[in-house]
């Protein structure tokens, strides 16, 4: 055999080979279940229509499903009206909207334009998501369908260490190489990688009372990173990578981006982590405590040179110590040196060891980048200079912060304003003018009952790590309890409420969710027929609200307008974005409608659809069985009672078998009700006497 044939033999051993091996298992596996769509996106049909939907299972590649971080929910359509004004908003929960994305800064903006724009349709498709970074966002982009996007703003910044791929975070090892990154990604998004996740998983199937629970910033405080780690090094080099990756892919889709630098509280977001130098003698270590104890003397005196002096002395022997550069800021402030205040913040801030907020280093890469794209579609934002300007003489804090990096109303209204006009200068538009806080306010409905609903949730998150680690964690308290009493007095009565909303939307200047707002208000005061009302023209605005649509069907089935509500139950179905629980809920609802209209074969193929196909939702397999034995025993179908009870006791048994009892405690209450209701007197009390004593109450059913 000549050298070239024994050549190109061993390059088919090699790699011709092996694969086709692996094409031929992708395809296979792909046959066997393993086929999940990692997109963002996803299109769909409605009424012969094409649109794209959020995807769910998206961030699935990079956390759990238990952890609950999902998408907010889009649907826009693939061919959008002419003239329409598309913007794709990326980034992490301060893009989002937290703690409440209804009145975050997208929602603003959409406001802003629309009043800018009048004569054009708006859309702000918000993407964000909690507790992702760069890695996740560049995901987000590359799932964004070319040719959609008009403009593209990327907020993001915050979680570059303790997000997925970070030295801080708690779910996955630190890498440093970004194209290891990258192709375990792709690896993760293939069949191969998603049999091969269940298979380490251990058999397949999952026990999800064993999986990660989402318990907010305090997942994250296990790891300290100091300014003098090498691994940020890497992180800075992934941001950038990641960032101009992002810019370019946005571009190639035909989007305008807009970057922006990343605004957080400075001035009154103490460190939550301070990292004591580690080779420090003894003797220097008593001096700086003793120094230390001496400048919180004089601080409580109020006799701020003696403070700034001994800080100092502290800050020389270990100058890398974040809070001292905090309190430091704090004396300087009090003397009026904002210049002075405003170094030693920023300095606290990039000395932090636990990294929730984007540094210094962070929002330079930004404006590097953005100088890099200086003759392309782009164009920088700096909102952390706009915050600043903002603040002054002081640095941004409570005024337009929560926290430590979600904003508050003012804070949101300045990023919509910064980018709005940013929007309208690429566009060529002159002479606008945007509204004030007071008149966005209205539009978007805030506050809201759910402003102080999610007040309360902040109240909680500060209450544990790592706010606790901060020294001003008692005034960050009493300023979220603050900020909740002026929310309240600014909310009003019901009646307030429904008058403002009814004003807006009369006027044509609200949306689909302010008229949601109004709805439930509407239906609160027991004015159902204008709920009704509301909710039927919120349909036809934007009939991919799924909320509404079952709200909608409620009403309409408690009146017995049956064939009615198929039309909204449908649509919720339609909307449904892949949670299994939902769509089995739904499709044994439509089952229940369809019997009560006397459409007997399409009740019995929704709910047969759920026994067959949704074995994992016990509850509503279970309630399928109830209404297919209850309406079989009506229509005088001894056979299909007898059939169904037969069904349902295998599945009972396969339920108690698997151990999975514990996800229902109540499976034997509900197997002697439906045994009861196929005339098993016998059956019935077999599993009553099964029922153990102190079983939780069974969830209530929806429909």
């Amino acid at each position: 055999m000549s050298r070239v044939k024994t050549f190109f033999f061993g390059l088919i051993a090699v790699l011709v080979i092996p694969a086709l091996f692996f094409l031929a298992l992708e395809q296979g596996l792909k046959l066997f279940g393993y086929d999940k769509n990692f997109d963002y996106f996803a299109e769909i049909q409605v009424n012969g229509q094409s649109y794209y939907q959020d995807n769910p299972v998206f961030i699935e590649q990079f956390y759990p499903a238990s952890l609950n971080i999902t998408p907010l929910e889009n649907t826009f359509s693939v061919q959008p009206d002419d003239g329409t004004v598309r913007v794709f908003v990326l980034g992490g929960s301060a893009a989002r909207g937290f703690p409440n994305p209804a009145h975050g800064f997208s929602r603003h903006l959409e406001a802003m334009l629309k009043q800018a724009l009048p004569s054009r349709p708006i859309e702000v498709i918000n993407t964000a998501m909690t507790a992702i970074n760069s890695h996740v966002v560049y995901e987000t982009a590359r799932s964004i369908p070319k040719g959609s996007a008009d403009f593209a703003i990327v907020l993001m910044g915050n979680n570059e260490v303790i997000g997925p791929y970070g030295p801080g975070t708690f779910n996955q090892n630190f890498l440093s190489s970004l194209k290891m990154i990258r192709s375990l990604q792709a690896i993760k998004r293939s069949s191969i990688g998603q049999a091969m996740t269940d298979l380490a998983a251990g058999t397949g199937e999952r026990d999800h009372k064993q999986e990660l629970k989402w318990k907010g910033m305090q997942m994250f405080t296990s790891e300290s990173v100091a300014l003098n780690d090498p691994r940020l090094e890497t992180v800075y080099s992934h941001y950038r990578r990641n960032l101009i990756d992002i810019v370019a892919t946005l571009q190639d889709k035909g989007a305008h981006v807009i970057v922006s630098t990343v605004p957080v509280n400075l001035r009154h977001s103490a460190p939550f982590l301070s990292a004591q130098k580690t080779d420090l003698p003894a003797e220097k270590i008593t001096q700086w405590e003793s120094a230390l104890s001496l400048a919180n003397d004089s601080m409580l005196e109020r006799n701020w040179p003696a403070a700034i002096s001994r800080l100092n002395t502290a800050a020389s022997i270990d100058p890398n110590y974040a809070e001292t550069q905090f309190q430091l800021a704090i004396a300087y402030e009090a003397m009026e040196d904002y210049g002075q205040s405003a170094i030693h913040l920023q300095k606290a801030r990039d000395l932090d060891s636990l990294r929730f907020r984007a540094d210094s280093r962070i929002n330079s890469i930004v404006r590097d980048v953005a100088s890099e794209f200086d003759q392309s579609p782009l164009t920088l934002v700096d909102n952390d200079a706009a915050f600043a300007t903002q603040s002054r003489p002081g640095q941004p804090g409570w005024n337009l912060f929560l926290e430590h990096v979600h904003y508050d109303f003012s804070g949101d209204y300045v990023l919509a304003r910064e980018f709005s006009r940013a929007i309208l200068k690429d566009m060529g538009v002159n002479g606008y003018r945007l509204p004030g806080q007071a008149v966005v306010a209205s539009r978007i409905g805030y506050p809201s009952n759910m402003t102080l609903k999610v007040m309360d949730r902040v109240v909680n998150m500060v209450k544990a790590p790592p706010f606790t680690g901060q020294s001003n964690q008692a005034a960050l308290m009493q300023f979220i309890d603050d900020r909740k009493r002026q929310s309240e007095a600014q909310l009003g009565s019901i009646a307030d409420q429904i008058e403002r909303r009814q004003a807006v939307l009369r006027s044509g200047k609200g949306d689909w969710r302010l008229r949601y707002e109004l709805a439930h208000l509407l239906e609160h005061v027991g004015d159902q027929q204008g709920a009704s009302e509301q909710l039927k023209l919120l349909y036809i605005e934007y009939p991919h609200h799924r909320d509404s649509q079952i709200m909608l069907a409620k009403m309409l089935h408690k009146d017995g307008q049956y064939q009615e509500e198929l039309t909204y139950l449908e649509a919720a179905l339609g909307n449904a974005r892949g949670d299994d629980a939902l769509i089995a809920q739904l499709r044994g609802w439509l089952g229940l409608v369809y019997f009560k209209l006397g459409d007997a074969e399409s009740a019995t193929n929704y709910l047969e659809g759920v026994t067959e196909d949704y074995q994992e939702q016990i509850h509503y397999v279970l309630q399928a069985y109830a209404t297919l034995i209850r309406y079989s025993d009506q229509s005088g179908s001894a056979s299909d009672v007898k059939r169904y009870a037969a069904q349902a006791q295998r599945y009972g048994k396969g339920v108690v078998g698997s151990g999975r009892v514990q996800e229902y405690p109540t499976l034997y209450a509900k197997m002697s009700q439906i045994m009861r209701l196929a005339g098993d007197q016998s059956q019935a009390k077999t599993w009553k006497d099964m029922q153990p004593r102190r079983a939780r109450k069974q969830p209530p059913a929806n429909g």
